[in-house]
């Protein structure tokens, strides 16, 4: 009668994982296999036998399969790697598939304001958002625990190698290219640079994989979060231990096996501040990637993204805090891919130093501990800085093209780049894009209804900032999306223009079109809360970070002070 039982719990474990549709939603499932479980213990009320016990070893084979002497062994065999739970297995599979590949065509978007997955038609039986979300994350741990975490970490990491793997190709392939594009960008030559930018290979299906990488990096982030409460919640006590461990690791590269460990642990639950860099780095290190020198031109191939074709289709959406094809998705890879490659570069070097200083040929050498905690973060800011000047010099340099509607997703791109990196001051951009420029985009899209697409000017004005011209769209060519989201158009005689610098007469509106969310009676209670603006300048703040900067006119404290949200709402 027990075989029976449990027998029939891992059927039925089975059968609910997917429903007509497609996949169950996590919290469905977990209360699903919670009123099961107690029914069978009504029934062990009533019978002499332990069923509890039962199962447990039931959903631990469904989330891990294999001798129990391997479970907490941290190097698994190519055995024990091909048996998985089931369970897990078709899950994990899922959202690899169906969130990360997008292989039904969902129209899948990360939005970094509500931090989950949306797609434009549902995937399966429900949209994206109704199975991405932290509390459906948090429902998949408490069904599957640290094992569906590792499994679908793991899953996500192979396919990133992949894609990783594309970028590395993409290097070695153009590197003579390349070479040439980053002598031409110190020298000025904007003639050569472009005509070498136009050489590079499939560029833009290069860009098309750092988004998918990007994607695979914000879910991992989210997964992390839902396994850090799940941990707070059930084991406080580890939870606090390895946060406390955490903050005294020593910084040191090459670092020990058993700290990559603790390390691996603690950013597989989110206790490590930068997610992506230590991901990105631990999966080059499996897979022995950035080896080739020409991984040193990376910033230059990621700058040449700036003259892709792809940033014609591509808008910001006010509501969301991302762009209507993901493309915030490639400022998480671009950030992350050059930190986690700087780390694995230096961390050869250094192990190339101290087998050269075993063998005594450079006994005068310095320390190589000592030379890599002064250089890592240095080397990865100073490549970071390449890129953001570069980037922003060919950006400045097309708005002297006849259509300039891209300008303007690619500045909010960079302004996001830069809020998003760790190895980046706020106002790195400030130093090749003027202030003015980026609080008149941002004031438009905040100030006006969320619906009305943003464009650039053709015609040229003196009343206009020197580096771009900004007014609205003329209602005639605004394009009906279902998703709302705002393209970009060219205006017509009629736009009304933006001056770098408003007046105290023009108040910034905090009750008119500009609010992107709804009135809830929880944005009742905080109306008065000063949040984050787009550009979180105070008149302290600037007067620190902007020297150097070419921005003129009075302080955008009045106007952004009371300023609800900006473009990254990061909690």
């Amino acid at each position: 009668m027990r075989e029976c039982i449990l027998g029939n719990f891992r059927r039925r474990l089975l059968t609910v994982l997917k429903t007509d549709n497609d996949l169950q939603r996590p919290s469905v499932l977990e209360s699903l296999i919670r009123r099961h479980m107690s029914i069978i213990h009504l029934a062990e009320h009533h019978i002499s036998m332990d069923l509890t016990h039962g199962m447990r070893e039931a959903l631990l084979t469904e989330a891990f399969c294999g001798p129990v002497s391997s479970l907490h062994l941290f190097e698994k065999t190519a055995e024990d790697e091909q048996l998985t739970g089931s369970a897990t297995e078709v899950v994990c599979n899922w959202y690899i598939e169906n969130i990360i590949k997008d292989v039904s065509g969902a129209g899948i978007l990360f939005t970094p304001k509500h931090e989950c997955f949306r797609s434009t038609r549902p995937v399966g039986g429900y949209f994206a958002e109704s199975v991405t979300d932290l509390r459906e994350l948090q429902a998949f741990v408490h069904i599957f625990g640290g094992y569906g975490i590792d499994r679908l970490d793991r899953l996500m990491k192979e396919h990133t190698s992949a894609l990783l793997n594309c970028i590395d190709t993409s290097l070695r392939s153009n590197r003579e290219l390349l070479e040439s594009v980053a002598g031409s960008m110190h020298s000025g030559d904007r003639i050569e640079r472009e005509a070498c930018s136009k050489q590079i290979l499939d560029l833009d299906t290069v860009i098309g994989f750092c988004i998918e990488a990007g994607q695979a990096l914000a879910f991992d982030e989210l997964l992390a979060e839902a396994g850090g409460l799940v941990l707070k919640e059930g084991a406080p006590l580890i939870h606090s231990l390895i946060t406390g461990v955490v903050k005294h690791i020593p910084e040191e590269i090459p670092e020990k096996k058993e700290i990559r460990r603790i390390r691996g642990v603690a950013n597989n639950v989110g206790i490590v501040g930068d997610h992506d860099s230590e991901w990105v780095r631990s999966t080059l290190e499996e897979v022995g990637g950035a080896s080739d020198a020409s991984w040193t031109l990376l910033p230059y191939l990621f700058a040449t993204f700036m003259t892709s074709n792809i940033w014609y289709t591509t808008g910001f959406n006010v509501d969301t805090g991302g762009f209507n094809n993901n493309i915030h998705c490639l400022a998480r890879c671009i950030s992350a891919v050059i930190a986690g490659s700087e780390y694995v570069r230096l961390e050869r070097e250094h192990q190339q130093r101290r087998s050269v200083s075993s063998n005594g040929h450079a006994s005068g050498a310095l320390d190589p501990e000592i030379h890599s905690n002064l250089s890592a973060e240095a080397s990865i800011k100073s490549a970071m800085q390449l890129f953001v000047k570069f980037a922003a010099g060919i950006v400045l340099d097309s708005c002297s093209d006849v259509n300039k509607s891209h300008v303007v997703a690619k500045l909010i791109f960079l302004d996001q780049l830069c809020e998003i990196s760790p190895y980046l001051p706020r106002s790195s951009l400030e130093a090749y894009v003027p202030y003015a420029i980026l609080r008149s985009i941002y004031s438009q899209y905040y100030s006006s209804s969320p619906s009305m697409p943003l464009a650039m000017v053709n015609t040229a004005s003196p009343r206009q900032s020197p580096a771009v011209s900004l007014g609205y769209a003329s209602p005639g060519i605004r394009q009906l999306r279902g998703d709302s989201t705002p393209q970009y158009g060219v205006s017509d005689s009629s736009s009304s223009y933006f001056r770098g610098s408003y007046s105290q007469e023009h108040p910034y509106d905090t009750n008119g079109g500009g609010s992107v969310r709804s009135r809830t009676s929880d944005d009742n209670k905080s109306r008065n809360v000063r949040r984050s603006g787009p550009l979180d300048y105070s008149s302290s703040r600037k007067a620190k970070h902007t020297e150097g900067s070419s921005s003129t006119g009075p302080s955008p404290l009045p106007r952004f002070a009371v300023s609800r949200s900006g473009p990254l709402l990061h909690k």
